[in-house]
């Protein structure tokens, strides 16, 4: 058979198997961090989303329908450190959380909301939808 790629009876339909060799060493840097992290299921889990990640971001910025909400980052380690800790002593219940929380404190302060809020109101006064 040509080509990348090829179907097997084991073959699902929502996904196809690959086979991908590591070093003993990275191997074991895989290991380590998924007994910390264990918000990932697998290796396949985890290695399904670094790759997605790292393309999206290799691609730069880009936004579509489906994933407007979704932006991956690079955090400074000092950073991340604090985010795990919080989240290992339980006052967040993942990263995301966290890094979420700190946006809607620094981004969505009640002041910025009501001027968002009166543009739009503003906006829709000024538009005429026609049925």
């Amino acid at each position: 058979m040509t080509g990348l790629r090829h179907r097997h009876w084991w073959s699902s339909m929502d996904g196809e198997r690959i086979t991908m060799r590591l070093e003993s060493e990275d191997l074991e840097l895989l290991d380590g961090f998924l007994e910390k992290h264990p918000e990932y299921a697998s290796r396949s889990h985890l290695a399904r989303i670094a790759i997605r990640e790292f393309i999206e971001g290799a691609q730069g910025p880009q936004v579509s329908e489906e994933r407007a909400a979704k932006v991956t980052m690079q955090l400074p380690r000092a950073a991340l450190y604090v985010i795990e800790a919080m989240v290992r002593e339980g006052i967040f219940s993942s990263a995301g959380g966290a890094i979420e929380e700190a946006v809607r404190k620094e981004f969505l302060k009640p002041e910025y909301l009501e001027e968002v809020k009166k543009k739009v109101l503003e906006t829709r006064e000024a538009v005429n939808i026609l049925p």
